[in-house]
C-alpha cells in the first residue's frame, strides 16, 4: 500500500510596519499560530515592508513586542525588504516569458479611466494596449512605467477556489484587468510580493481576514503565471463593533498596546481573541492556551462577523486575576499601583490583594482605588444616608468613632468583631438601619458612594488613618 505524504503545515502572519499592532492583526496571528500548533506545523512571521515611504522600524518593534507578549513564538522570520533579489528574479522571468509587460500609462490617465468606469458603474480595471505593442522591448524599462501581468479580458473563465471557512467562491476573470505587479524590478507591489513569498516559503494555508477575499483571484492568476502551487485559503470573519460595523477607533481602543498598558493579562487576551470567530467544543469561555490548541479546528471558525465586546474581555480577564494568590496579585499589581500613586510598601499592597481580587477587571483599574493611598476629597452632603439627615449622620459618625476608638480588638483588627460592634450600634441606636451607620463610614473612608466594604477599607489603611478620616467627616458635617 502506497503511503500518502502528510501535508506539512506552514502558515504565516504578514503585517505591514505602517502602524502599531492592531487587534485584528493580533487575532489573525493567533489563529495562524493555533492552527500550526494543533498540527505541529511551522508559524512564520513575515514583515511586509516594501512600502518604504510608510514603513517604520518603530512600528515593526511594536508588532514584535505585541506578538511576543501574547506568547506567539515564530519559527521563521523574514522581511520583504531583504528579499528584493527574489522578486526581481521572478519579475524578469515573467517579462522574458511574455507573461508580464511594461505599462507606460500616466497616473493621470489611469485616474481618468477609473473615474469613467465608476460613472458607468463598471468594475475598475485597466486593459492595457501596451501588452500587445510593447512586448518586444525586453525586460528593462524603457521609461517611466510599471510592470503588469497579462490578463485575457475576453476570457470566459471563472476563477474559483474553496475557502475552508466560506466554501466555494468564484470571480469572472474578465473583470480583473491587467494586474500591476511592481513599480520596477526592485519595487514589488503587494499582490506580487505576497504570492512569491507564499510560494518560496511553502505556505500551506493562507489564513487572513475576509477583506482579502477580493485579492485572492488576482493572487491565483499571479501564482499560475509563476507556476506556483496554490495554498489553501481561509478567510476569517471581520471583527465588528457592538453596532456591527467594522471595528474602528470610535468603538474604543484598536491598538494592541492600549490593552497591554491597561493591564490585561496575556493569557486572558489569548482566551478572548480565540473566541472572536471560533467556538470551543463545549462552548466553554475560560480556556487555557493548551486547551485552545488541542481543540482548534478551522472548520469551527464562524462565517459571521465577530463582535468585539469589551465587557466580555473585562470579565474573562477578571477570572484570570482571581486565580492569583495574595502574593502573586501583589507582584502583578505593584507596577500599576506605583505608576498611579508612586512608591509603595509591599506589605501595604499585600493587604489590598483581597480587594483587588474581588474587584479588578484589568490591572490599571487600581487607579480607581485612590482612597487607599491618599485622603479622600468629597462634599459633605454625600455623607448623608438616604433615610437620614445631617444631625443623625453626625451622630452616627461620632458613635462609630467612639466604638472603634474604645475597642481593644481594633488594635489587631478583628474584622468579624468590628462588624459585629457596628451592627449592634445600628440595631441599638438607629432602629436596625445598617445604612445609617455603614453609609457615612463608607464615604468618610473612601469619599465615594460606591466602594468596597468600609470595614475592608479600614482593615487596609489601619486604625490611625481610619479614625482620622472619621474625625474629618464629623467636621465636614457640623
Amino acid at each position: 500500500m502506497t503511503k500518502v505524504k502528510k501535508l506539512e503545515i506552514r502558515v504565516r502572519i504578514a503585517p505591514s510596519p505602517t502602524g502599531n499592532l492592531h487587534i485584528g492583526t493580533a487575532r489573525t496571528a493567533l489563529f495562524n499560530w493555533l492552527f500550526a500548533k494543533h498540527h505541529t506545523g511551522q508559524f512564520i512571521l513575515r514583515i511586509e515592508d516594501t512600502d518604504l515611504e510608510r514603513s517604520d522600524s518603530g512600528f515593526e518593534k511594536n508588532i514584535l513586542k505585541g506578538l511576543e507578549w501574547l506568547g506567539l513564538k515564530w519559527d521563521e522570520f523574514y522581511r520583504q525588504s531583504e528579499r528584493l533579489d527574489r522578486y526581481e528574479k521572478h519579475l524578469k522571468k515573467l517579462l522574458e516569458e511574455k507573461k508580464a509587460f511594461w505599462c507606460y500609462h500616466t497616473k493621470e490617465e489611469l485616474e481618468k479611466e477609473k473615474e469613467e468606469q465608476t460613472q458607468k458603474k463598471e468594475a475598475p480595471r485597466h486593459i492595457c494596449e501596451h501588452k500587445y505593442v510593447n512586448h518586444e522591448s525586453g525586460i528593462m524599462n524603457q521609461g517611466a512605467g510599471i510592470i503588469r501581468l497579462k490578463v485575457d479580458e475576453n476570457s470566459n473563465r471563472i476563477i474559483h477556489f474553496e475557502d475552508i471557512v466560506r466554501g466555494h467562491i468564484e470571480f469572472e476573470q474578465r473583470v480583473i484587468g491587467d494586474l500591476s505587479l511592481a513599480k520596477d524590478l526592485r519595487t514589488p507591489l503587494y499582490n506580487f510580493a505576497v504570492v512569491v513569498d507564499d510560494y518560496e516559503m511553502k505556505i500551506s494555508h493562507v489564513i487572513r481576514g475576509e477583506d482579502h477575499i477580493t485579492n485572492t483571484p488576482k493572487q491565483i492568476l499571479i501564482a499560475e503565471a509563476l507556476g506556483a502551487v496554490l495554498p489553501c485559503f481561509v478567510h476569517l470573519p471581520l471583527i465588528l463593533g457592538e453596532d456591527r460595523s467594522k471595528l474602528s477607533k470610535r468603538h474604543g481602543a484598536v491598538n494592541f498596546d492600549d490593552y497591554i498598558e491597561a493591564g490585561y493579562l496575556p493569557e486572558a487576551m489569548v482566551n478572548f481573541l480565540a473566541l472572536l470567530g471560533w467556538s470551543s467544543d463545549n462552548n466553554a469561555e475560560i480556556l487555557t492556551k493548551n486547551e485552545i490548541i488541542e481543540q482548534f479546528k478551522l472548520e469551527k471558525i464562524h462565517k459571521s462577523g465577530a463582535i468585539f465586546d469589551i465587557k466580555k474581555l473585562d470579565w474573562i480577564n477578571s477570572q484570570y486575576i482571581k486565580q492569583f494568590n495574595d502574593e502573586g496579585l501583589m507582584d502583578l499589581t505593584m507596577p500599576f499601583v506605583e505608576k498611579n500613586f508612586g512608591k509603595q510598601d509591599k506589605d501595604f499592597v499585600l493587604k489590598l490583594a483581597p480587594v483587588f481580587r474581588e474587584r479588578l477587571e484589568y490591572l490599571n483599574q487600581v487607579k480607581e482605588f485612590k482612597y487607599f493611598f491618599s485622603e479622600p476629597d468629597y462634599e459633605a452632603d454625600i455623607l448623608i444616608w438616604k433615610k437620614s439627615d445631617r444631625e443623625k449622620t453626625r451622630k452616627a459618625l461620632e458613635r462609630v468613632l467612639e466604638v472603634l476608638s474604645s475597642n481593644a480588638e481594633w488594635e489587631v483588627f478583628d474584622e468579624k468583631y468590628i462588624r459585629s460592634e457596628l451592627d449592634k450600634l445600628s440595631e441599638k441606636e438607629f432602629g436596625g438601619d445598617r445604612g445609617a451607620v455603614y453609609w457615612p463610614l463608607r464615604v468618610a473612608l473612601s469619599g465615594e458612594k460606591f466602594s468596597p466594604d468600609p470595614v475592608q477599607i479600614a482593615r487596609v489603611i489601619g486604625k490611625e488613618k481610619t479614625l482620622n478620616r472619621i474625625r474629618n467627616a464629623v467636621k465636614k458635617i457640623q
